[in-house]
């Protein structure tokens, strides 16, 4: 009994945190799939990926809930302060880059929900001409991800950039091998079912030795035994509530035994975050 209310407290002090909803997934290949541009963004959306060179992959089963759509809006606006606290990360991260990429880069978005990296890929730091792909499982955070494309830019004409979602699984990527220069994957590995796979997803999609992948996600602690506990003790709970997000991952160590020739990151805890405190980020290469 004593244990359950432990468990009931520490389920209050998560859900004032406010939980977090999980992406996937991913796609790259140029070449734009009239049935995926239908199904995510409308004719309009199709036009302005006219250019595209990348062929897509079968997409995933349409699946459709009540959940989906209250995921896909948590997603959108319960997510602001841990975006806020980890932008400087992200920033210095996703400049560092740019600077390694090609000419009319092919960028994965492995889990891109509602697409809260737009604002780094809309910078003015960022290449011209990207052909950006995102996947995610979730068809209600379609119209999100467009929303945050526009505001920040990505659609401009001028830019010359081409952006497409499709529905996919981080484990099965719907993407031809060495295909990507680069794949981000931010707040999405707490939510796959298996990591390990979704990083060798990752691994196969990106171009080798050139490749590189760019993380951001919330882990288990390692500096507080006693938060490090709570949050094992949140993660059933939030499993359920949030989509499969656990807050007891040990992410960095996984990537670091995921074969990638290269890993650059580094732990460090944000502040006003709850359990999604514990953060690694980070820079790998294929």
């Amino acid at each position: 009994m004593a244990s359950r209310s432990l468990r009931l407290l520490v389920l209050v002090a998560l859900l004032a945190v406010l939980a977090r909803s999980p992406h996937l997934g991913l796609v790259p290949r140029r070449g734009v799939s009239a049935a995926a541009a239908a199904l995510w963004g409308g004719a309009p959306f199709a036009a302005r990926c006219a250019w595209a060179e990348v062929a897509l992959k079968e997409e995933a089963p349409l699946v459709q809930g009540r959940q989906d759509e209250y995921v896909a809006k948590g997603n959108a606006y319960g997510m602001v302060n841990y975006e806020r606290a980890v932008a400087t990360t992200k920033k210095a991260l996703f400049k560092e880059l740019f600077g390694l990429l090609p000419p009319k880069p092919v960028i994965l978005d492995v889990g891109i929900g509602s697409f809260p990296n737009a604002v780094y890929l809309g910078n003015t730091d960022a290449p011209p001409e990207m052909d950006i792909v995102g996947v995610d499982p979730n068809e209600f955070m379609k119209k999100y991800a467009l929303e945050n494309a526009k505001k920040a830019g990505i659609l401009a004409p001028e830019r010359g950039n081409s952006l497409r979602l499709v529905r996919g699984v981080a484990e099965r990527l719907p993407v031809a091998d060495q295909t990507a220069d680069a794949v981000v994957c931010t707040l999405t590995l707490c939510s796959v079912k298996n990591p390990q796979k979704a990083l060798s997803e990752i691994r196969r999609a990106l171009k080798p030795r050139s490749g590189k992948y760019l993380f951001v996600e919330h882990v288990l602690s390692e500096t507080n035994p006693f938060f490090a506990t709570a949050q094992r003790l949140a993660t059933p709970e939030h499993v359920q509530a949030a989509d499969g997000c656990h807050f007891d991952r040990q992410t960095l160590q996984t990537i670091q035994e995921a074969g990638f020739a290269e890993v650059k990151g580094d732990y460090f805890e944000l502040d006003n975050c709850g359990f999604l405190n514990p953060t690694v980020a980070g820079l790998a290469t294929a």
